[in-house]
């Protein structure tokens, strides 16, 4: 593992613990929705305030674009940027379920060269540099090699409730997807989807909207373990936030499957 990597890592477990500990004390069963949607906020807002503290002690000339804090632009000759988003997964924090994460991303000129996934709640903690492959918790990881739609478990993304056009496509291609693949799983952490793709755990997966960071970190993670992304289509958009992702050939019967 780089040593960039190793010392992102800790501050990101660092910052994990904070949110775990978080948790822990406070009483979401007393709690009104104001206090807890603040409750939230303060916590994402905290945590990116700390991995930021923490990353410029090392890295002062670099630039940082938080989800919660907004961008500050690279000083000196560093053509460098962190971004971060202290927590994916935030409808799954708010009820207590341990699928949360805080993702990092390193870019150079605007190219992905490090990525981190950090689940603080079960230490699980998915790294990949480009060109050196991914990793889960200092182990190697490679994503399955699956061919057959009927034979593979999906993470994907239920578009929202609101009821339009775009939605509705959406459920359509959703609905027959399903009935034609052995199971399906909606996580409610994306990154984590794509982290856990990675790993071999899921075959594929079909995501919408996607945060940016959440996006860049796994898309890495994925490629570096073996698997083609692309939007819905079928084509190279998929930075724009809607992915299927999945090994070369099952990304083919998937798209297939869901037309």
């Amino acid at each position: 593992m780089q040593p960039m990597v190793n010392l992102a890592l800790r501050v990101l477990r660092e910052a994990g613990e904070e949110l775990v500990h978080a948790v822990d004390r406070f009483d979401f069963a007393r709690a009104t929705d104001q206090e807890i949607g603040k409750f939230i906020a303060d916590s994402a807002i905290g945590a990116e305030k700390q991995i930021i503290f923490k990353l410029r002690k090392h890295f002062a000339d670099d630039g940082f674009e938080g989800r919660e804090t907004g961008s500050q632009e690279p000083s000196g000759k560093s053509n460098a940027t962190w971004l971060i988003n202290p927590l994916e997964g935030a409808d799954n924090f708010r009820n207590g379920l341990p699928i949360y994460s805080l993702v990092l991303v390193y870019q150079v000129s605007g190219r992905t060269e490090h990525a981190i996934i950090v689940n603080p709640a079960n230490g699980q903690e998915f790294t990949a540099t480009r060109g050196r492959g991914a990793e889960m918790s200092g182990r190697r990881i490679r994503a399955n090699e699956k061919t057959k739609v009927s034979q593979s478990v999906l993470g994907i993304k239920f578009p929202g409730i609101a009821d339009n056009d775009n939605n509705n496509r959406l459920r359509e291609r959703l609905t027959k997807l399903s009935s034609k693949t052995s199971m399906i799983r909606a996580l409610g952490d994306d990154a984590l989807t794509l982290a856990h793709l990675a790993a071999g755990q899921i075959d594929g997966a079909w995501l919408t909207d996607v945060n940016k960071t959440s996006l860049e970190a796994g898309a890495l993670i994925a490629k570096e373990a073996g698997c083609l992304l692309s939007d819905l289509s079928g084509g190279p958009a998929y930075e724009q936030g809607d992915v299927i992702a999945a090994s070369p050939k099952l990304l083919k019967a998937i798209i297939k499957a869901s037309l």
